[in-house]
């Protein structure tokens, strides 16, 4: 008929004509067919490619058309009758109901608790915001990176360039800030914004006004700031007269002219910010000028899509506007590129995308598990039930009206297993703020339902109902009318019982790896502890210190520190202490830099690229730093001394290959630095990054006056806090300590992820355990009852209990043996997938899987032993009496 072969297409539209009421069947196929011939001619006429492909999805059309003709075929009152029998039904059997809901409702709750976080950090993490999936986060690119911020001035010219694509652009940075109203100065989190921020995202203030155009024009002239509504209720009693108010942030007084709508927390997921302020108030609240160096890339940047364009035609206008960029400024840009991506691979989605993936698969495991449960218990049920569905095939029902009954009964369950779902994950929405360490950052993860994960759970729930109930519906309505309107007692049939078999089968094989996950990710998170992050430092104290609210400028800063150092040295119960910019290990560890290396010629596109922290004089003895070679700073590394610097042991052995690295030279920035030492490697971000280039800075050459107090102990943290606070007072009383915290509490953020994967992974594997256990429990049990005559017969001719106990058991015990089996083969699979989010152990660590094998077989024949012993134990002449 045409030349694209539709021998596919025309198969799909048969399987799915199936599906459609009879007197309705054949206009159906007229129909789908010549649709079909009509768009292969269109595509042969029009030469597109992969025109088969084209033909094959517009043939999957027919599915959804059948389904629809379907559900119309099915009157209100033909499906209230169904309802209202399979209610009746449900009643009469309150146990059967109660356990088949509690098990759909455990599989449905853990993946839409799972889905509403993901919805939460993910794909909506900023509540207020509209249409964040046309939302796209912009990276600047490099030969060797493609995550990279952006610097203020190419930040300008992209937006003027206005992108093909694109509606508009914004920019931000988020920053500590010192605020001060009346009393102490006190501690929050807030963003330096473009005067478009509000208007990009689609927020408008409940209370006064956004910023103005204007105010983005001209350094320093506009200290205006908008709070967010947590902050007008937290801090002024939610006044409404608070816009004109002034508050200091910095040092630097700010009038406030507006207040968000409640909810909305700032443009970083997961993160809890109070106050925005304009861009170009950048030098009054953060130290140096940033807005006119090109070569500074320290902002991140959203941009909206066009309406009517696509992620495509945004990423694709950038990319050329950076490349222009690029011939512009080729000092600053070279080799300098711009991608968009998706919200949710950058900030806190990209760190928590893979645990949520592999938290998300797992519990697909679990309703996996809960619909081959629930569908055992169905064809037990179904069983029992053979006599009254012959009746009605006999009296003139049809298999399919039997089926549409039986699976109106699963939709009933999988209904109220969605409700009681529903609640358990509106209460679970919050357990992750469970697993937030302290952190000086407002971590906080919104909690509760959005429209999306309600419909998730609903959606979920339909496809249990089919999963759990379709297979059971198409055996039940098949049964032997001749034998079983004979027979007076239930009976299965071989069929049906290996289905129920394969059912458990497939239970303990996925039930396997959900506990070789769970057990991959609970050894990782107890071995992070062995890992040597390399420094040594356990007892102590971390307090963030910033001297630019305080009016100190670099002299007397540098000055301050020193003293401070040696203050906090001097007190009872200190070994030691230091400041740093930044602490190892922490949720944004430093900043990176490119270098030149004297003695060194890079490959062809190949980038020095180093992470660097400015560090005070002591601070590799505070925190317990080997120094391999050379020397640490002292009180010769001072402002005006011969600039120098300290490698760790990778960037020595990469750029200095059979030389010294001491006393060699790096340059960047301003001129030439000497090497004076190499450092042993250390864990900056992440317990599992692989080994890295890293710089220490001397502050007293690279000074920051927002920096971190590093207090060594030599007993309890707790103890010494007080004397180092009153060594603070003494020296400056504007200079007040934020974000204290533990080295232990620090430590913690480490683990984070795996705390998570491993908490959420075992509670996931143990009701995974559960449910196969239960799953197979009631399959040996309803087998021993089918068997009872022939055990009866086996008793009778004088077989022993342990016999009968022994034949049960090795038939269940073969099932679990070819569940595991298959379990092992999954398993090792999925540990490849995960073995890149794991900490000192292998995605096949023979530990996990031989002991969760070996629990999940003992569990399996626990699980056995009680039916096998009860069968074992039944009288002979009752059994032989009962059929």
């Amino acid at each position: 008929m045409f030349r694209v072969h539709p021998w596919l297409s025309t198969r799909l539209v048969a399987a799915a004509a199936r599906g459609v009421p009879r007197d309705r069947r054949d206009e159906f196929r007229r129909q789908w067919i010549a649709e079909l011939a009509h768009y292969a001619q269109w595509l042969e006429r029009s030469g597109e490619s992969h025109a088969r492909l084209r033909l094959l999805a517009r043939a999957a059309g027919a599915i959804p058309h059948a389904i629809q003709l379907r559900v119309l075929h099915w009157s209100p009152r033909m499906l209230g009758q169904d309802l209202k029998f399979a209610w009746r039904m449900f009643v009469r059997r309150p146990a059967f109901t109660g356990v088949a809901v509690l098990i759909l409702a455990l599989g449905i709750g853990a993946n839409t608790t799972i889905f509403s976080w993901m919805q939460r950090v993910l794909f909506s993490p900023f509540q207020g915001v509209t249409r964040q999936d046309r939302l796209l986060a912009v990276n600047g690119t490099s030969r060797t990176r493609d995550n990279m911020s952006v610097s203020y001035p190419n930040f300008v010219d992209l937006r003027a360039a206005r992108p093909d694509g694109v509606a508009d652009l914004m920019a931000f940075r988020i920053l500590p800030l010192n605020m001060r109203m009346d009393g102490e100065p006190i501690r929050v989190f807030g963003e330096l914004v473009t005067p478009n921020f509000f208007d990009v995202l689609g927020v408008t203030p409940a209370l006064g006004r956004g910023f103005r155009a204007e105010e983005g024009t001209t350094p320093g002239r506009d200290p205006v700031a908008v709070i967010t509504d947590d902050l007008w209720r937290r801090r002024f009693g939610a006044d409404p007269s608070v816009v004109s108010h002034v508050l200091t942030l910095n040092g630097q007084p700010f009038t406030i002219v507006g207040v968000t709508p409640p909810g909305f927390h700032g443009s970083a997921a997961a993160l809890r910010l109070d106050v925005f302020v304009p861009m170009t108030m950048q030098p009054a609240v953060m130290a140096g000028n940033r807005l006119t160096q090109r070569g500074n890339s320290w902002l991140e940047v959203y941009a909206r899509i066009a309406d009517g364009r696509t992620a495509a035609d945004a990423s694709a206008g950038l990319t050329v506007v950076a490349r222009q960029l690029e011939q512009a400024y080729p000092d600053a840009n070279r080799d300098r590129g711009a991608r968009a991506v998706p919200l949710w691979r950058a900030g806190a989605g990209a760190l928590l995308f893979p645990v949520f993936g592999i938290l998300m698969a797992m519990v697909g495991l679990v309703l996996l598990i809960a619909c081959a449960n629930v569908a055992g218990l169905l064809l037990v049920r179904a069983a029992g039930r053979q006599r009254e569905i012959a009746v009605r095939l006999a009296v003139g029902a049809s298999r399919a009206r039997v089926v549409r009954q039986l699976l109106v009964e699963s939709l009933l369950l999988s209904a109220a297993g969605c409700a009681a779902g529903l609640l358990a994950a509106h209460w679970a929405s919050g357990l992750l703020n469970v697993f937030v360490p302290r952190t000086p950052y407002p971590v906080g993860f919104d909690s509760g339902l959005d429209a999306r994960s309600i419909g998730f759970a609903m959606a979920l729930s339909a496809a249990a109902a089919v999963l759990a109930g379709f297979v059971p519906a198409l055996r039940a309505s098949r049964p032997d009318l001749i034998v079983t309107l004979k027979t007076t007692s239930a009976s299965t049939t071989g069929r049906r019982g290996r289905l129920r078999q394969v059912l458990v089968a497939a239970q303990v094989a996925l039930s396997l790896v959900l506990l070789v996950a769970a057990s991959l990710f609970t050894r990782s998170f107890t071995r992070a502890g062995d890992i040597d992050p390399g420094f040594t430092i356990r007892d102590g104290v971390l307090a963030s210190i910033d001297l630019l609210p305080a009016g100190y400028d670099e002299t007397r800063g540098a000055a301050l520190l020193d003293v401070l150092i040696d203050r906090v040295n001097a007190l009872p119960g200190v070994a030691a202490a230091s400041v740093g910019r930044s602490v190892p290990l922490d949720f944004a560890s430093g900043s990176d830099m490119n270098v030149d290396v004297d003695g060194y010629t890079p490959r062809d596109g190949e980038e020095v690229n180093a992470a660097y922290n400015q560090v005070g004089r002591g601070y590799f003895d505070t925190m317990g730093i080997l120094i391999l070679s050379g020397r640490a700073f002292d009180t010769r590394d001072r402002a005006g001394a011969t600039r120098v610097a300290i490698v760790n042991e990778t960037m020595a052995r990469r750029y200095w290959k059979g030389r010294d690295p001491v006393g060699g030279t790096v340059r960047f920035g301003s001129g030439p630095v000497t090497i004076v030492g190499v450092a042993k490697d250390g864990k900056y971000q992440r317990l599992n990054e692989e080994p890295r280039n890293y710089l220490y800075l001397p502050v007293q050459q690279s000074y920051r006056p927002d920096t971190v107090l590093h207090v060594r102990t030599t007993g309890s943290p707790s103890a010494v806090l007080p004397s180092i606070q009153a060594a603070i007072r003494a020296l400056d009383p504007n200079v007040p300590l934020f974000d204290i915290r533990t080295v232990e509490d620090h430590l913690a953020i480490s683990t984070f992820i795996m705390r998570i994967a491993a908490s959420m992974l075992g509670l996931f594997g143990t009701l995974g355990l559960l449910l196969a256990a239960v799953g197979l429990y009631g399959v040996v049990s309803f087998n021993a009852a089918q068997r009872s005559r022939e055990i009866g017969l086996r008793v009778a001719l004088g077989a022993g209990r342990a016999q009968v106990a022994g034949l049960v058991l090795r038939d269940a015990m073969t099932v679990v043996g070819i569940g595991l089996a298959a379990g092992l083969a999954l398993a090792f699979a999925a540990g490849r997938l995960v073995a890149s989010q794991l900490t000192g152990v292998s995605g096949s660590d023979p530990v996990s899987f031989a002991g969760t094998a070996a629990l999940l077989a003992a569990v399996a024949a626990g699980a056995c032993v009680v039916p096998a012993w009860r069968a074992a134990s039944s009288n002979p002449i009752s059994a032989l009496r009962g059929d």
